[in-house]
């Protein structure tokens, strides 16, 4: 069932993974992935494989996606898998670049973060915009960057001056601010633990006051602090 170009590619093993991937697919479930990284991998370097049922995903759809989840596409490789009976599955392997450079990649941290958030990106289930770069630098999942991204537009309706471009670049520029801002709005409206919810609440916001210091960018600095503002006059 697998062409030449895979057989070539991967070793006997390395397709183990991805027929039981194939073998959970149907109709009502057309996609399936996973994000990997090789033994022999440089710096910062990911492979990400993309599975779809009858058709593959377009390069133009693909890395508009991708480039927002903060990664740059370095090759595509598509592999036709046949089927005895049904639609054909095609294979997308790409070559990612995480620009994280020399830094750890917690690959088994990130992988269920990026294929969620990437599965809702495709679904159409959330926003594909710059908001994603969070999902790799902060490790921040698909659902808590809604509330980022509703917060910024919360600054548009109220005429905040600073663009929802810049809003989305400081976030960007500031991954481990941006999970305490989260965390300091799940610390005060999680149902599942409210109690002590005000104490954490305090400690995450002295936590993001102590960071804002080493912000140098004033134009950066108004816009964290404005999230922080928001957050805590939430009801």
């Amino acid at each position: 069932a697998f062409p030449a170009g895979y057989r070539s590619d991967f070793a006997a093993r390395a397709a183990v993974p991805d027929i039981e991937l194939m073998a959970q697919m149907s109709e009502a479930r057309p996609v399936a992935m996973t994000l990997y990284r090789p033994l022999e991998a440089a710096p910062g370097a990911l492979r990400f494989k993309l599975m779809r049922l009858a058709q593959p995903l377009t390069l133009s759809g693909s890395l508009p996606m991708l480039e927002n989840m903060g990664l740059k596409v370095l090759d595509e490789h598509p592999y036709r898998v046949a089927a005895q009976d049904g639609a054909p599955i095609w294979i997308q392997d790409f070559g990612l670049d995480s620009g994280l450079g020399d830094a750890e990649i917690e690959i088994d941290t990130l992988r269920p973060v990026f294929e969620e958030a990437f599965g809702a990106i495709l679904g159409g289930e959330v926003e594909n915009d710059d908001f994603n770069r969070l999902v790799v630098g902060a490790l921040l999942p698909a659902a808590e960057i809604v509330i980022l991204r509703a917060y910024a537009k919360y600054m548009r309706q109220i005429g905040f001056a600073l663009s929802q471009a810049f809003i989305r670049a400081t976030l960007a520029a500031h991954p481990q601010l941006a999970r305490r801002l989260v965390e300091l709005f799940k610390a005060r409206f999680d149902p599942g633990v409210q109690n002590g919810a005000a104490a954490r609440a305090a400690e995450h916001a002295a936590a993001i006051e102590a960071a804002l210091e080493d912000v140098d960018n004033l134009s950066e600095d108004r816009v964290l602090r404005l999230y922080m503002a928001l957050i805590l006059a939430t009801t």
